[in-house]
Formats: C-alpha cells, structure tokens, sequence
C-alpha cells in the first residue's frame, strides 16, 4: 500500500509507499474525465536531491512537464520519487570525483522500491499502459538506464541525462525508443560512459537519439528539455 494526499496549493501530491519511498506525483485534469487513458512519466533525480523533505526532487524538469501550456498539449501523470540522503538508483562507484557504473544483478534498496511504486502506480485503470515513460538526470541517468535493463517490457520510451549504463545489459532494452543527452565537457559523468553507450546499444540493434553539447558540462538537463522536438517526440512513442 502507498499514501497519497495534496498538499496545500500545490498540484503535487505527497505520497510515501508502505517500504518508505517518498514521492510526489502530479494528474491532469483530465484524469478526472471518464473513460480517459493518461500517460505515465517517471522521473529519478539526481544526486543534489537525495533526502526525506519530499519536495527537492521537483527542483528540476518537475516545473517544466506539470507546466499549463505543457499539460494543455501532452497531458500526463507524473512520478517523482525521492532518493534517500545516502541512497542511489544505481550500482556505481565514485572515485575521483567521478561516476561510473558498478553492475549488480540485484537493484539497489531505492530503485527497489522505485519498482514496487510503479508496479502500484499501473494497478490504476486510467494509466495508458502503452505510454508509459522514463526519465533521470544524473544519478538519475544511472537510474533510468538500470531500471530499463530490469523492467524492459514496461516502457515506451525514455530519456537518460548525463548519465551511464551497464553496456552488457544494452541487449534487454535495445528496442525501447532512447533519446540520450550529455555535455562533452561533464566534470562528474564522464562523457564516455555515453559514448560507450551508444554504441553498444547501435551494437545490439538499438536506434537511438543522442545529443552531446559540445560547450556543455554537468547541469544540462534543462537544455535538453527545452529542446523543442523533445517533448512531442517522447509523447509520441507507444508500445
């Protein structure tokens, strides 16, 4: 079981699952509408936003996809978890400053609970269950390409940022629609691990889409979303 209350003003409801995952989550107001089927995004942030207040995770994309004149063309459900202080989506190591992918066949105790969210979320009968998609930043990167490689047959399409992937896993995924950002100058997430990525992915039979921002570092992640073509293009894609 999961609690789920508004909060105040905001359109975000707070909601914490029975294993104490904290997240927030945001319905159109055409669920409300009978008969209707809503899209699914899921959203895992980033390493800044690990914590229990329940709100840093709306730090970023959060304003841009729950957005009036967003919701007005592409209305959707949207899911954003809170990854715990010391936390992660993902199996990976940290040395030097930097972020690369540790595989592990078992997800962490987070994206654990992450799956049992959304298995809980898709119980609903007005989730399109043929638009469901994913999406991360960062840590999140690491998270979105872990969760794929894991629940493959749940997704439409997704949307790593500046992230890494385990490139022997490449093959579960490889025929779920990719769009993959990074800045080519990233200081934490080498900008190889997408690279790498890509490659294996074309490798295994993958057709994705890849954007690398020559002049950009880490914090790309609003860049790519306001890419004009983005949005239109992951709201497109079913299964």
């Amino acid at each position: 079981m999961f609690s789920n209350c508004k909060t105040d003003d905001s359109p975000w409801k707070k909601g914490r699952t029975a294993e104490g995952l904290h997240y927030r989550s945001f319905y159109p107001s055409q669920y409300h509408e009978k008969g209707v089927k809503i899209p699914l995004v899921l959203f895992l942030h980033g390493a800044g936003e690990r914590g229990d207040d329940n709100e840093s995770q709306l730090a970023h994309i959060a304003p841009i996809l729950s957005a009036a004149e967003q919701q007005e063309k592409h209305p959707a459900i949207l899911v954003f978890p809170q990854c715990p202080e010391e936390g992660y989506w993902a199996h990976v190591n940290r040395g030097e400053g930097q972020w690369t992918v540790k595989s592990s066949e078992t997800p962490t105790p987070s994206m654990a609970k992450v799956i049992q969210l959304l298995d809980r979320l898709l119980e609903d009968p007005k989730v399109d269950r043929t638009r469901v998609y994913l999406s991360g930043l960062s840590m999140g990167g690491f998270g979105t390409f872990d969760l794929l490689s894991r629940r493959p047959e749940l997704f439409a399409a997704a949307v790593p940022i500046c992230g890494g992937a385990d490139t022997m896993k490449v093959s579960a995924y490889s025929d779920i629609p990719l769009w993959n950002f990074h800045g080519a100058l990233d200081p934490v997430v080498p900008v190889e691990l997408s690279q790498e990525f890509m490659s294996s992915f074309i490798e295994a039979g993958g057709n994705p889409r890849y954007t690398e921002y020559h002049d950009g570092e880490h914090d790309v992640w609003n860049r790519a979303y306001q890419e004009e073509q983005l949005i239109p293009w992951l709201f497109k894609q079913r299964k």
